[in-house]
């Protein structure tokens, strides 16, 4: 059994003493594992990087995890080469359009090697013309949640779809819950509500919401989660001990879940 995981830079370890000890690599201790994450990547991109993947690999036995990542990034192919290790696929967000001095506002620890990381990062997207991009993109389309959350829904049910039509069995998790839980969901015209309708939510797995009297019960994202609960945390990472016990969390879904496939 392999053991392939899709998602962002929780899943691919950023700040992270090794890419070993994310949640998804400590569930899949006893298998071999691949991981197809990318830090910064939109819905689209996850669901374009797996499906990559497990076309170019033909795996005779496979079980898919994926962590999907904040609505509002989104992944497009250029006509150049944007100077990113991706190349030509550059995944688009709104840090992409702010300087490192924004940026670092909105750290929780700070740290001045990602914060030069990502100041050359912006001076690359302006030297590409992504910048640009980017800004006029947000300021007509991007921005808004119904484009955010009827973007993330399709690549959901395009990758569940793909996923269902090769029998591979799979688990997915978000990093935050309003990806599904939004007014525009909540308030869904029949495109959103066709999407809605299509999602196998049984192959969903949710952190669990606080506990105290005020808290909103709504299940949680792993980042949200580890927030709510105070785990140390790099500059926007949680670190190895919310992975630990996330994966305790996800353990016993995750077990049954391989068993029923094998």
């Amino acid at each position: 059994m392999i053991i392939v995981a899709g998602g962002d830079s929780f899943i691919f370890g950023s700040e992270l003493e090794s890419s070993e000890n994310t949640f998804t690599a400590l569930l899949s201790k006893d298998y071999q594992y691949n991981c197809v994450a990318w830090p910064g990547i939109g819905n689209d991109g996850i669901a374009r990087r797996m499906i990559a993947h497990l076309e170019s690999h033909k795996y005779e036995k496979v079980f898919v995890l994926v962590s999907w990542t904040f609505p509002g990034r989104y992944e497009f192919r250029f006509t150049y080469d944007t100077g990113q290790r991706t190349r030509e696929w550059y995944s688009i967000t709104p840090w992409t359009t702010k300087t490192a001095d924004v940026i670092e506002k909105e750290f929780v620890t700070k740290n001045d090697i990602v914060l030069r990381d990502h100041a050359k990062t912006f001076n690359r997207a302006k030297n590409s013309g992504v910048l640009e991009f980017a800004e006029v993109f947000y300021r007509h389309v991007g921005s808004g949640e119904y484009w955010e959350i009827y973007s993330s829904l399709k690549e959901i049910v395009y990758l569940q779809n793909y996923l269902k039509t090769k029998q591979i069995n799979y688990i997915f998790t978000c990093a935050d819950n309003s990806i599904m839980f939004n007014y525009t969901i909540d308030n869904a015209d029949n495109n959103i509500q066709s999407l809605v309708n299509q999602i196998d939510m049984k192959n969903w797995f949710w952190f669990p919401a606080g506990t105290k009297p005020n808290e909103t019960k709504t299940p949680r994202g792993f980042y949200q989660w580890a927030l709510e609960n105070k785990y140390p945390m790099g500059t926007t990472h949680p670190l190895e001990q919310a992975h630990q016990d996330g994966a305790i969390l996800l353990q016993e879904k995750f077990n049954d879940m391989v068993k029923k496939f094998i």
